[in-house]
């Protein structure tokens, strides 16, 4: 400003020169402009924020904060000014108020930077006061924490707690007051505050009278005594640690609910379980390998959760680096009036962060009536080639429900010669395979309905260079599985097939019923399988029956992953 210029009077020129003091970096006077068209014009929320930011620039925080808390009293929908605000409460130490806006506006992060720390707090001096009662400073810590928190019953409690261990404090009194009226408990912090005015300090005696609106309590007003106080039953009672664990892990507050959980295997390492907890958080945390190591050590104890198997196996079957799947479907089929076997051992290589799994394969095709290549009537070669099928492999993950995957191998006949170069013969196979399912699925804890289908299309050198495609779809109820691990499930079956070469056995269509059952005993990943299926063949050339048929089919199903 030139010698002998005048500050501009009205708002719009008040705020004309502060954007251009503001431009100049000239602070102070531009907080000086501000200050003006602010005073002239209250309700312009644009110039208050503008000074809060000047301010904030010129290092004075705590007016900027309360410029900001203006701003968002004029405009609540001010998500900006919101957060500002937030940001400087936190950063003035106004932690519950910062807390509590973050929450209100959804900023998850944030309020976790917030929250995070205050629940560790309480967890810490929770634990402290366990092994160590009587502690009326712990007691104190944990109320601040906890009233920081909102959590205003546990706070009192410990308020209470650490002023009858030290009632020469009295400014816990005042502490006191306050978290009651949080509470809406009037009479009981009226009550603090007569005390604190008598009893108190002179610094205290001073704050309980302005906290009163300076009126002189009467002399047979209520006031504390530490025996009331220590008579009096806690507003909650002090949680232990797999309590906080699980608190923690509902509210999803993950990095406590590790800790707790951690302490509480420390206490009680035999708890299975607060080990398959320990599993479950460090999974939600991407933290799979001690997952995977959690799941382990509480399938192996007494009376383990029925899930920390399956996950168990379901995790190292994504982290190990090596690993074997196994399968198995025998069954019996009516139409055939014969026995089948299908089922493949794998052992996988998994490249970390890679989509590509390297693997050696042994496949096992065969028949009770050993029919082999189909010379037979009854049972044509495609349902059973009475080979085993040695090959190695890639996996490759597309996407989390489909999957391609792609092999060379030879194929080894399981009753004599198969052609005239001997017993073995090249085999290769390739495809995409691809699950969905939706609802309570079998082995799962859940009853109620289900729908689940998978698609698979395959490349068999075997026969002829086929490009087959089977569709399988299943849907109905799934009974909750009973304590002792019995589950049933009806469903309806939907099959199709259908292939590049128009082959009769490789286009096919089928419905009808079905059963599932798992049996207490069973190893994880049996079930037993029954259908009952009417089938149609669209193509019929070389089918050596009829073109529609039924199919009673009764089988196993066994998979195991480690």
């Amino acid at each position: 400003m030139l010698m002998g210029d005048s500050p501009p009077r009205d708002s719009e020129s008040a705020a004309q020169f502060a954007y251009e003091q503001l431009g100049a970096g000239n602070l102070d006077e531009a907080v000086a402009a501000f200050r003006r068209a602010v005073a002239q014009e209250p309700s312009r929320v644009g110039l208050r924020k503008d000074l809060a930011y000047t301010l904030l620039r010129a290092g004075d925080r705590e007016e900027a904060l309360r410029h900001f808390q203006a701003a968002l009293s004029a405009d609540p929908t001010d998500r900006q000014a919101a957060l500002e605000y937030a940001y400087l409460c936190y950063e003035t130490g106004r932690v519950a108020e910062a807390r509590r806006t973050f929450l209100r506006l959804g900023a998850s992060d944030l309020f976790s930077t917030v929250d995070g720390p205050l629940g560790e707090g309480i967890a810490r001096w929770s634990e402290a006061l366990r092994r160590a009662p009587g502690q009326w400073s712990a007691h104190e810590e944990l109320a601040r924490l906890a009233e920081q928190r909102d959590e205003f019953a546990l706070a009192a409690e410990h308020y209470q707690a650490a002023w009858s261990l030290r009632p020469n404090k009295s400014e816990l009194l005042l502490d006191l007051a306050r978290v009651w009226q949080a509470q809406g408990e009037s009479g009981r912090q009226r009550a603090a505050l007569v005390t604190a005015w008598r009893r108190g300090s002179p610094r205290v005696a001073e704050s309980a009278r302005e906290m009163l609106g300076g009126v002189v309590p009467q002399a047979e007003e209520t006031t504390l005594t530490v025996a009331e106080l220590r008579a009096a039953p806690p507003a909650e009672p002090l949680l232990t640690a797999r309590e906080m664990g699980e608190r923690s892990l509902a509210g999803s507050y993950l990095e406590d609910a590790y800790r707790y959980f951690s302490q509480a295997h420390e206490d009680d390492p035999a708890d299975a379980a607060v080990l398959y907890k320990l599993g479950v958080t460090a999974n939600l945390l991407r933290k799979d390998g001690e997952a995977a190591a959690w799941f382990s050590k509480a399938r192996r104890l007494p009376g383990a959760p029925p899930e920390a198997g399956p996950a168990y196996r379901a995790l190292r079957a994504q982290t190990a680096e090596t690993g074997v799947t196994a399968w198995a479907i025998p069954y019996y089929s009516s139409r055939w009036n014969d026995t089948f076997y299908y089922g493949q051992l794998r052992a996988d290589w998994r490249v970390k962060r890679a989509p590509v799994t390297p693997y050696l394969s042994l496949r096992f095709v065969a028949d009770g009536k050993g029919s082999g290549n189909g010379s037979a009537l009854g049972v044509p070669g495609y349902l059973s080639e009475n080979s085993a099928i040695a090959a190695a492999g890639v996996n490759v993950r597309l996407h989390r429900t489909l999957f391609g995957w792609a092999e060379a191998g030879e194929s080894f006949s399981l009753i004599g010669r198969q052609n005239s170069t001997g017993l073995a013969r090249p085999d290769y196979r390739g495809g995409l395979a691809w699950f969905k399912g939706w609802g309570a699925l079998l082995g799962g804890s859940r009853a109620g309905w289900f729908a689940e289908t998978n698609a698979d299309l395959v490349f068999a050198s075997r026969f002829r260079n086929d490009l087959l495609l089977y569709s399988q779809s299943r849907a109905g109820f799934t009974w909750r599985r009973s304590e002792a691990g019995f589950q049933a499930q009806a469903l309806v079956n939907w099959n199709a097939t259908v292939d590049r070469n128009g082959e009769w056995w490789g286009n096919v269509g089928e419905a009808g019923p079905g059963l599932r059952l798992r049996l207490p005993g069973l190893p994880a990943g049996t079930s037993l399988r029954a259908d009952f299926l009417r089938g149609a063949h669209p193509r019929n050339q070389f089918n050596p029956q009829r073109p529609n048929y039924w199919d009673l089919r009764l089988g196993v199903w066994y998979a195991f992953v480690y």
